[in-house]
């Protein structure tokens, strides 16, 4: 049978095309089956026959396994003080404008001081007649001119009036209260003329430089905690940027009624942007043993459990078996004895590797948590590709 025109001249066409794709396949291949150098860091190819699929590449990092613990926590002035009067008397004067900084030694309060004055005046007049009269009695009693009883009287005269003269000095510095430190004056309902008897509590002194935050750990978590450690504190509901801090103390002992550990936390206050008496929500995070830190992507499965694709010295794949030891939403934290920091693993495209097939060099970077080991304790979950 005689065949039409046009299908004769579709199947010369046919094989044409045909012959030229097979020539073009032998000819990105080199003997023995293996993908060019081009091809390879290209990233083309089908998997498998010596071809590098199409994957990403990144270097496991280093980090660290550290415990988090979130607590509330509850802060306080690096100094703080309730200023009270020593005396009884008249305010007669104030010098107290609630939330102004204050420096040490500035008075904020004095009372009527006339009656302890007047005692001053009296005894510094009498204080130089005293002392005179004793040093010449002491004179005489050198040469026998006056006995040694009238000495002694004489000097003890001396040391009585002495003796005043500090009291009253004493009297008129108790009924002025002064700032004992640099700091931010408080609220007060006390104004001149008002009467107020020794005790009663003028106005409240916090040094807000820095703020202590003070919180409570399990004790199963103490040695999770050290000083100088880092701590990030925001207030409890959520407003405001968080801040970052170090411990500063530790209890000595683990309160026996709730089981906690007293921490203490201080954080340097310049902006003003921690108060006393706030509660915040507190985070921080040991230090922990070493890790790897990979991709979540990375993560493989198969019947033996979790492992990655790594790149050998001959640049092909390696199943690297690991032990997932934390997580976060794009980065796991691992342990593998066949995987140490920098070694270059599969990323993305990790199930179209086998073992043996090339891979290219590294292609990109991967970001850890911004503290290693930053991540609650969790178990180990799906991640990435399954076999």
């Amino acid at each position: 049978m005689k065949l039409p025109g046009s299908l004769a001249a579709g199947a010369v066409v046919g094989l044409v095309i045909g012959a030229a794709t097979t020539a073009l396949v032998l000819t990105a291949r080199q003997p023995g089956g293996e993908q060019t150098a081009s091809a390879v860091q290209n990233g083309s190819g089908g998997g498998r026959g010596g071809y590098a699929p199409a994957v990403t590449i990144v270097a496991a990092e280093a980090a660290s396994v550290g415990k988090t613990l979130d607590v509330i926590g509850e802060g306080r002035a690096l100094k703080s003080v309730a200023l009270t009067s020593e005396a009884t008397g008249i305010v007669a004067e104030v010098n107290i404008a609630p939330g102004k900084q204050v420096s040490q030694g500035d008075v904020l309060l004095r009372l009527d001081n006339e009656e302890q004055r007047i005692a001053l005046e009296r005894a510094k007049a009498q204080y130089p007649i005293a002392k005179q009269n004793a040093e010449r009695y002491q004179d005489l009693l050198n040469t026998e001119a006056a006995s040694e009883l009238e000495a002694e009287a004489a000097f003890n005269n001396y040391k009585t009036i002495e003796a005043d003269l500090r009291a009253a000095q004493f009297a008129i510095e108790q009924r002025a209260i002064r700032a004992p430190f640099d700091g931010v004056i408080g609220l007060t309902e006390i104004e001149k003329g008002d009467y107020v008897r020794a005790g009663d509590v003028v106005t409240t002194l916090d040094d807000t430089s820095s703020i202590v935050i003070e919180f409570a750990i399990p004790q199963e978590a103490a040695r999770s905690v050290e000083i100088g450690q880092d701590v990030t504190a925001r207030l409890a509901s959520g407003a405001g940027a968080p801040q970052e801090g170090v411990v500063s103390a530790i209890d000595s002992r683990v309160d026996p009624a709730t089981r906690t550990l007293k921490i203490e936390a201080t954080f340097e206050n310049e902006n003003g942007a921690l108060l006393p008496g706030a509660i915040f929500a507190v985070s921080t995070t040991s230090r922990g043993e070493p890790a790897l830190s990979v991709p979540g992507l990375a993560i493989q499965w198969d019947r033996s459990g979790p492992f990655v694709w790594t790149r050998n010295a001959e640049g092909a794949a390696t199943a690297a078996p690991v032990t997932i030891l934390q997580r976060t939403d794009d980065v796991v934290l691992v342990s593998s004895r066949d995987l140490e920091p920098g070694d270059l693993v599969v990323w993305e495209g990790a199930d179209r590797v086998r073992e043996g097939t090339p891979l290219p060099g590294l292609t990109t970077q991967h970001s850890q948590p911004s503290s290693a080991g930053a991540a609650n304790s969790s178990g180990p979950g799906a991640a990435g590709g399954s076999e």
